[in-house]
């Protein structure tokens, strides 16, 4: 293998260990988590806060480490994901579902153990 394809290769492995690193902080969505958005958001389904926390994960851990979604006060989230919505080449659905994974996740009062 020439050397810059084996330094290309070596970067795109460490990247996706320190994604793999930051992913792992980040707590899984719950049902009760679900059952929370209601309010502001009916019919969220733990499926969709499941596809909300993949999208974060995939496409912002491409540019930057991710944020622990208690990081910032749940009201900021919305704004702070359409500033990056283009850049993460997020579609409406997606951008739906980053949101309130984030919100809800932000909000919940639990730590990355569950506790």
């Amino acid at each position: 293998m020439r050397p810059e394809r084996r330094l290309a290769a070596a970067a795109l492995t460490a990247a996706v260990l320190i994604a793999g690193g930051c992913a792992a902080a980040l707590r899984q969505a719950t049902p009760e988590d679900a059952v929370r958005l209601a309010p502001q958001w009916p019919g969220t389904t733990l499926e969709d806060l499941q596809r909300g926390r993949s999208l974060y994960v995939r496409r912002c851990s491409g540019c930057h480490n991710v944020f622990l979604p208690r990081a910032f006060p749940p009201e900021k989230w919305p704004g702070l994901v359409d500033e990056m919505a283009v850049k993460a080449r997020l579609g409406p659905g997606e951008r739906d579902d980053m949101v309130r994974f984030l919100v809800a996740v932000a909000s919940d009062g639990v730590d990355a153990k569950g506790r």
